[in-house]
């Protein structure tokens, strides 16, 4: 099953954008039902902007699980200028 998840991004770098954070840093998501991953680079979601990620999943998701998929998940970026980072979605339909 594919899902969507959008990452909401702090930048402690004035000089950096999200582009850039998005081109260079290293990610890592975590979860046992999570199989594959791909970032597919920057996106606006409700007037974020996001990091959009495209989600493997092991098994189907029901939609009312999604939600709790958004704590259950695990996402780690690594760039300089990323103070702080939250899950905002995770979707079975891409929002951008």
């Amino acid at each position: 099953m594919m899902l969507y998840l959008y990452l909401e991004v702090d930048l402690s770098d004035d000089d950096a954008d999200l582009d850039e954070v998005a081109r260079d840093c290293g990610h890592t998501l975590s979860h046992p039902q999570l199989s594959d991953w791909d970032l597919l680079g920057v996106t606006n979601w409700h007037g974020h902007a996001c990091l959009e990620f495209q989600l493997q999943m092991k098994e189907a998701i029901e939609d009312a699980e999604l939600h709790q998929l958004i704590s259950d998940i695990q996402v780690q970026i690594s760039h300089p200028a990323v103070s702080s980072s939250r899950t905002m979605l995770v979707s079975s339909v891409k929002e951008s």
